[in-house]
């Protein structure tokens, strides 16, 4: 059997936790099916382990849908087999960026990257065929264009409908405070006219009103703007529980 270089063989483990098939590797490393099973049981153990998570329509995993539906996407390369989910940051977010990161290694039970995606950004990412396809469970979309398609599915339980609400607003929510204190604004922003509409009754479920602004950039796609008005917004705070309200000094006056 051929022996592997000390690069190769961390080529290889990096590959199996990335979730490669045993195909794709001989493929990829010009290596043959029996070496790669050989280092694939060495390295891994009798069994590479799969994601073990059991989802269970739970506030954790509500949130973990708002994160993704707000700033996730998705890469399927068919040549070489491989599943990607992404989450991507602002550099000035790195505090939460590592927040999720923990969240989603605690639900999931499988190590994310955390990684610098050019000078001002960042990219929370792992590769595997079973997280790929968790999302498909409660979020529809098209992966290319998911921004604009991204919208709930039904069914969802109120305790999932809070978390999603929470994950989406610190993604893709705004909490602006003036500088006296003596204000605050709450919104949602998206380019899913579906996913606004359905954001309105998630939180109109929570005896929260709101109002749609859709504003129309030239040349853009149009940005749906879900307003929590001026009675709900310390209900809002204290139900949904928003990160982004809570490093404001969340108090809403």
């Amino acid at each position: 059997m051929a022996r592997l270089s000390p690069l190769l063989k961390l080529k290889l483990s990096e590959k199996l936790q990335q979730g490669w098939s045993i195909n794709n590797l001989a493929r990829e490393l010009s290596l043959a099916k029996s070496t790669i099973y050989y280092y694939y049981r060495k390295i891994n153990g009798k069994k590479y382990q799969e994601p073990t998570f059991i989802s269970s329509n739970s506030e954790l995993e509500g949130e973990i849908n708002g994160i993704f539906a707000g700033d996730g996407s998705q890469h399927y390369n068919r040549k070489k087999g491989s599943y990607q989910v992404n989450v991507h940051f602002g550099i000035k977010n790195k505090r939460y960026a590592e927040y999720v990161k923990q969240l989603f290694e605690s639900f999931f039970g499988k190590p994310f990257r955390l990684n610098l995606d050019g000078d001002n950004k960042l990219r929370l990412r792992i590769e595997s065929r079973r997280i790929f396809r968790y999302f498909e469970q409660y979020l529809s979309y098209n992966s290319r264009v998911k921004h604009c398609t991204v919208q709930l599915k039904p069914d969802c339980s109120a305790q999932f409908k809070i978390g999603f609400l929470r994950g989406f607003f610190d993604t893709d929510g705004c909490f602006y405070q003036d500088p006296g204190c003596r204000r605050i604004k709450l919104f949602y922003t998206t380019t899913s006219e579906v996913l606004a509409l359905q954001i309105r009754a998630l939180i109109s479920d929570l005896n929260i009103q709101s109002s749609l602004y859709i504003r129309t950039p030239a040349y853009e796609k149009p940005v749906y703007i879900v307003n929590i008005l001026k009675e709900g917004r310390n209900r809002f705070i204290k139900v949904v529980k928003p990160l982004k309200a809570q490093r404001a000094g969340n108090s809403a006056r």
